[in-house]
């Protein structure tokens, strides 16, 4: 029997998406509705916009003036039945660091990114977009891959298969107990993969020697997990992490990989690990939805 709400290990109190309000915001808006509904969580409807900008026909994307993004937000919820969850619009005036500092006063607990597709992506990860969003934000994020929506049909509120993705350094540590969380509330499969980097170590002996680093990394992080992590399928591959997490994530079937990274303050900035890093290769090829961890300051 799944957890009821109070007994669940990860609490997603309120889930804020992260939209342009272009012509694919509908299908990451409904399902950060799933998951809303899932965690009894308040969702969050988050625009940045330009005052200084012109109008924009619907259903073309970019910054609205925010009387007409706040308009159209209502339009959406209203047309995905979302009055039930009693979305809040949240406008940044000013573009992005408007938004991000208005989205603080609210802590959300879960970034929920709405893109268009790969070339979408690639706008939100990279240059001054993705270098003020992920320099400022503490809270993990979920992107919603293109690739999902080719595959998926119709998002799912229960998660069946969770694949935690880790090199076993400490920027981990907070993404295992999100994974751990994730598959503990869901009853879903927790796998465990770790990249051998130099793909020349891959004779049988060499994987179960990585096998067992993974295995010894786990179980020395146990505590609070036990019951969780006993049932963790262990999976060890050779090569590129960026490459390997994407193809290990569709051979298992998996329906969310999660990622650690670096968090806020870190000395390298959190844009650093992301930009050209395997957290943003992911993000851009994965088939299902990436969750991204940042390391606690």
């Amino acid at each position: 029997m799944l957890a009821s709400l109070s007994q669940r290990l990860i609490q997603f109190k309120r889930i804020a998406v992260l939209t342009d309000l272009g012509s694919d915001s509908e299908k990451t808006l409904r399902y950060a509705a799933c998951l809303a509904r899932w965690y009894g969580a308040e969702l969050l409807l988050a625009h940045a916009c330009h005052s200084a900008e012109p109008l924009r026909t619907w259903p073309g994307s970019g910054p609205l003036p925010k009387r007409d993004a706040e308009e159209k937000c209502k339009f959406l919820a209203k047309k995905l039945a979302l009055q039930d969850l009693s979305p809040k619009t949240i406008v940044g005036e000013a573009g992005i660091e408007s938004l991000l500092g208005r989205l603080e006063g609210y802590r959300p607990s879960l970034l929920v990114l709405a893109t268009h597709g790969r070339e979408g992506i690639r706008k939100w990860l990279e240059g001054s977009v993705a270098e003020k969003v992920f320099r400022r934000v503490q809270w993990p994020v979920l992107i919603v891959s293109p690739g999902f929506w080719q595959t998926q049909a119709t998002p799912q509120k229960q998660f069946e298969r969770i694949l935690f993705a880790t090199d076993l350094s400490a920027v981990s540590l907070t993404a295992l107990q999100y994974a751990a969380g994730i598959s503990h509330d869901h009853e879903a499969q927790l796998m465990a993969l770790y990249v051998e980097t130099d793909p020349t170590q891959s004779f049988s002996f060499d994987q179960a020697m990585a096998q067992q680093r993974l295995r010894d990394w786990l179980q020395d992080r146990i505590d609070g997990l036990a019951q969780t992590l006993a049932g963790v399928r262990c999976i060890v591959d050779f090569g590129k992490p960026e490459n390997k997490i994407v193809e290990v994530a569709v051979q298992q079937q998996a329906d969310i990989v999660v990622l650690g990274a670096r968090g806020v303050g870190a000395l390298s900035g959190a844009a650093g690990h992301f930009l050209g890093g395997t957290a943003y290769e992911v993000a851009c090829s994965s088939k299902c939805p990436v969750l991204i961890v940042p390391q606690p300051r």
